[in-house]
């Protein structure tokens, strides 16, 4: 049941139907009540109607209980309108069951019961904790019971209902051969983002682009023009003196693994010289792995040494017993290279084989490497130095700050504090453009704490408070201020070209991919064609279909972009550019690689079993989506909007956090 419910993605409501029915098994003895985070109040236990499903009522209570499964599993709140879409469907599959004959017995119910609360080690059924765990779920043993009756129904609907679906062989070698076929192509992905860029319009185009779309422009907030004075924390932080005392006391309170140069590995190293041995390699490193842990325990370091001597490809650690140069340490920006798994490794344990860039990698831990005082003053110096920098950056500021309120001359200002500040008075006095709220301001950013800290300034000479920004700290003061009006085209140019060019690139894209694509013979002549449109055409060797061409904006992927991939042959191209989201794409072939038919043997049956799920999958989920449209043509199938409404209304706590 579990394995077909994994593939309902064409039916967004049986989707939510089965997340509810996950929850729900797993929650039945393990559920620990908690505080309910809608603070719905009495609203759990009303029996007021939400919904009808031929006849039979879902409360507000069930939907608020619903709701509640469903923030165990995922944070957030959810609407009441999306709860009440599993309830509905989970009605409809009681109601189609029950039509078929294929409603839950009750001896299949206390079957189901008795199998799910048996305990591990074997001890009697405790019908006290039973009816605890259950009613504090579902509110009483009866609701629970019938979920368990439906949850049985469904199983024995969708057996029903795909008995007859089949796959046949050529279905499995066809998927075989998408799963595992590899293909070097050339390719153009065009993105409006991207030929955007290519635009080089004149200031005619664009004054005219901004009288028409003048309105647009309108500037909705005052502008203000701010002089500030800058204090940069790290030029505080070079003046502190840092002592030995500081950095030992610092060493002393790090929590014992953070004293630590990493951990000690070897590695064994298999090469995948050509894509259709990957299987074989594999083997290969399976049998070594399998071999190292033949006796149990943990593999010892000259056991291991023995093995990557004689076995390992890469000279450079193969001779020293497969040593690593040095400590592995957690690396959090490269979650994915192998010898970051070390970390998650207790002293002589090794991993499977690990298939990294066209290599497998068998690794093996070793101790952890302890770091002295010594090796890490350096470290800690800089650690100390920005935390107290900070500290200290934010007293002078503040100190600087009170001299500009009064003297209202940020050079002068600044010209009295500069050696202090270890900058100079040019370095501390900046100046913003007219600004206002949301606007990108240089060397500040997008700053909510800058918009904040200016906010209170209206006259010329205001001086507002320290204001954190991007290293260090602003200390503003207000040089003049504009009301809303509208924009004169020099000031928002920028932006108008940047929607005039966007605008212009999305009415060219697909004119541009067409012209690519008919100029395209061949794979070999797809890179002249899209040269000649300005365009520059990549290649990517062993592409796998599914996985998406091209990268950043105009990255594609999708069922038809790899159907059509799939479709080609050796040297064609795809006759018309596709559409895939924002994105025109072209595709040629220059070599296509068949997947090694040999290893298919070991790979049909369980690509037999995935494809019969996914094919039972849309089956079933075709099947009660035109359930449900029968019911809904009927009348049968009533929602009472208002009262989700009321379940969704925000509470008196709600209002107050």
């Amino acid at each position: 049941m579990l394995r077909f419910f994994t593939r309902l993605e064409k039916t967004r409501n049986l989707v939510l139907f089965v997340f509810a029915i996950l929850m729900a098994g797993s929650l039945i003895f393990f559920y620990t009540p908690a505080r309910n985070t809608f603070e719905t109040g009495d609203l759990s236990r009303s029996q007021e109607v939400a919904a009808t499903v031929a006849g039979e009522a879902i409360t507000v209570a069930d939907v608020v209980r619903e709701r509640e499964k469903f923030s165990q599993f995922s944070r957030g709140q959810f609407p009441a309108k999306m709860v009440i879409e599993s309830l509905i469907n989970r009605r409809v599959m009681r109601v189609e069951a029950a039509r078929l004959g294929l409603t839950a017995t009750d001896r299949e119910v206390a079957d189901e019961i008795r199998t799910q609360s048996a305990n591990p080690d074997g001890s009697p059924f405790d019908q006290k904790k039973y009816e605890e765990a259950v009613v504090g779920q579902y509110g009483s043993v009866s609701a629970f019971e019938q979920s368990v009756r439906d949850d049985i129904s469904a199983r024995k609907l969708q057996a029903y209902i795909t008995a007859g679906v089949t796959i046949s062989d050529a279905e499995v070698l066809n998927e075989y051969q998408k799963r595992n076929a590899k293909f070097n192509i050339s390719y153009v992905s065009l993105n409006p983002t991207e030929i955007a860029k290519t635009l080089k319009p004149s200031d005619d185009e664009l004054k005219a682009y901004f009288d028409k779309n003048k309105a647009s422009y309108y500037i909705n907030e005052p502008q203000k023009k701010i002089k500030y004075i800058f204090v940069n924390s790290e030029k505080i932080g070079q003046k502190l003196p840092i002592s030995d005392a500081d950095l030992k006391a610092e060493w002393d309170a790090l929590a014992p693994d953070k004293k630590t140069m990493g951990v000690d590995g070897q590695e064994i190293v298999l090469r995948v010289p050509k894509p259709d041995e990957e299987a074989q390699i594999q083997g290969k490193a399976t049998e070594l792995v399998t071999q190292l842990r033949a006796k149990g325990g943990p593999v010892t370091e000259e056991a291991f040494a023995a093995l990557a001597k004689g076995q390992s490809e890469n000279p450079a650690t193969a001779g020293n017993g497969g040593k690593l140069p040095g400590p592995v340490r957690e690396n959090p920006s490269k979650a994915d290279d192998p010898y970051q798994q070390l970390l998650k490794l207790e002293p002589g344990q090794i991993t499977d084989p690990i298939l990294y860039q066209g290599r497998y990698f068998i690794l093996r831990r070793g101790e952890t490497v302890p770091k002295t005082f010594e090796q890490a003053k350096k470290e800690l110096e800089v650690s100390l130095r920005n935390r107290k920098a900070y500290a200290a950056a934010l007293e002078f500021a503040k100190k600087v700050d009170d001299a500009l309120k009064q003297s209202k001359d940020p050079a002068k200002t600044a010209a009295e504090f500069a050696s202090q500040a270890n900058m100079t008075a040019a370095e501390m006095v900046k100046e913003t453009g007219y600004v206002k709220p949301g606007d990108d301001i240089a060397d500040i950013g997008v700053s909510s704490q800058f918009e904040e800290g200016i906010k209170g300034l209206e006259n010329a000479g205001d001086v507002g408070d320290v204001v954190p920004i991007q290293n260090g700290f602003a200390l503003p003061m207000l040089v003049d201020k504009k009301e809303p009006r509208d924009a004169e085209f020099a000031e928002v140019r920028t932006q108008v070209e940047a929607a005039y060019k966007l605008e212009k690139a999305q009415t060219q894209v697909e004119e541009i991919a067409k012209a690519i694509s008919s100029g395209a013979k061949d794979a070999a002549s797809l890179a002249s064609a899209a040269s000649a449109k300005g365009i520059t055409a990549k290649t990517k060797d062993d592409y796998v279909i599914g996985t998406p061409v091209g990268e950043g904006p105009s990255a594609a992927s999708g069922q038809a972009l790899s159907d059509a991939i799939f479709a080609l042959g050796n040297g064609q191209v795809m006759k018309e550019p596709l559409k895939v989201g924002d994105n025109w794409v072209i595709v040629g072939v220059t070599q296509r690689k068949e997947a090694d038919s040999a290893a298919f043997a070991t790979q049909r049956g369980q690509l037999m079993e995935q494809l019969l799920g996914m094919k039972r999958s849309n089956v079933f989920g075709d099947y009660l989506a035109a359930a449900r449209q029968r019911l809904e043509q009927a009348g049968k199938i009533e929602i009472n909007k208002a009262v989700l409404e009321k379940i969704d209304a925000p509470t008196a706590q709600d209002l107050t956090e």
